[in-house]
């Protein structure tokens, strides 16, 4: 029988199902809200559903900024300090040197965009590792808004840019609103755009995206500054939700951030990865945290079951690359 005549067999739609990369994510997700649900009727109601989407955007935000970077074979440890950072200043503009919402909002945004660029200038340009530069860079603004505050919050937050954070249209927030249409913007550009298509390109083998022309440099240079931009929207609608800007703000995200993107399918190794997924895995975190609370188990075995889930998604991303069981 001749190659040709062979027919393939259509797979059951149960195994094509559960070969989706975010489905991972979205099973034990669904399990722990149903779960908890039955636990305490509480977590099932609206203005509760409301409170984790909300929570769930600081963490969505950055997660899109990180999912390209991962995509694209990096890592941005600076996350939680550029959203401090950005905070801050602008409570520093807005409180301190008094400068019109309008002013200080674009300066803060610009120093989003230079926080990421140095970052990408490190990695892109001058070739140090994303480890080691974006380690470099936690520390380094998580100093100058220390150094900037002396450990004390800015207040209080002019009343006329609360509303940012604080409001709400159709009776939900601004920022579940933003996040909506980022994850439609986000979606089609890492999947319809050519900067998407080379962002997973250079993730899955950087020297043959190269070879075929691309500036993998710029490239990469423009992820680490979408990351830093992102990291500063974040912070604006985190500091306008509350009367001072926060020094502590985002401690600890970073690492949540891209736990949030591997538990959802984003590959620690590049080349791959969904928006979708990033939101499902930012939303079984908050999930995860807020039924745990509600079903009076103690938030400190959250770390241990994230931690387990980080293990097992990892292990499942290199099961379909081939890699865990590859001789040497």
């Amino acid at each position: 029988m001749s190659e040709s005549t062979i027919t393939t067999k259509k797979k059951n739609p149960i195994v094509r199902f559960l070969e989706i990369r975010e489905i991972g994510a979205l099973i034990p997700l669904v399990a722990i809200f149903i779960l908890v649900s039955f636990i305490n009727p509480t977590f099932r109601t609206i203005p509760n559903i409301l409170n984790m989407l909300r929570a769930t955007s600081y963490v969505f935000i950055i997660g899109v900024g990180m999912t390209f970077v991962l995509c694209g074979r990096g890592l941005d440890l600076s996350v939680g300090s550029q959203m401090a950072l950005t905070g801050v200043m602008l409570g520093v503009f807005l409180i301190n040197m008094q400068l019109p919402i309008w002013l200080g909002l674009i300066i803060t945004i610009g120093l989003g965009v230079l926080a990421g660029a140095v970052n990408g200038f490190f990695i892109a340009y001058l070739r140090i590792p994303p480890f080691i530069a974006t380690l470099a860079t936690f520390y380094a603004y998580r100093g100058i808004v220390l150094g900037i505050t002396k450990g004390s919050p800015i207040s209080p937050i002019p009343e006329a840019i609360r509303g940012l954070g604080q409001g709400s249209f159709l009776g939900i927030a601004y920022v579940i609103w933003f996040i909506a249409l980022l994850f439609i913007v986000a979606t089609f550009v890492l999947r319809k755009t050519k900067f998407g298509r080379y962002t997973l390109a250079i993730g899955g083998n950087a020297e043959s995206t190269r070879l075929a022309g691309i500036n993998t440099r710029r490239l990469t240079f423009s992820l680490y500054v979408l990351s830093g931009i992102l990291a500063c929207i974040a912070g604006v609608f985190f500091t306008t939700r509350f009367t001072s800007a926060q020094p502590t703000a985002g401690v600890g995200l970073e690492l949540r951030v891209i736990a949030a993107c591997i538990i959802g399918g984003v590959s620690l190794f590049g080349g791959s990865g969904s928006i979708l997924g990033t939101l499902i895995g930012s939303m079984f975190l908050i999930v995860l945290d807020n039924g745990m609370i509600m079903a009076h188990i103690s938030a400190y075995w959250q770390q241990t079951v994230v931690g387990l889930i980080i293990i097992i998604a990892i292990v499942i991303d290199l099961v379909r690359k081939g890699d865990l069981l590859k001789k040497e």
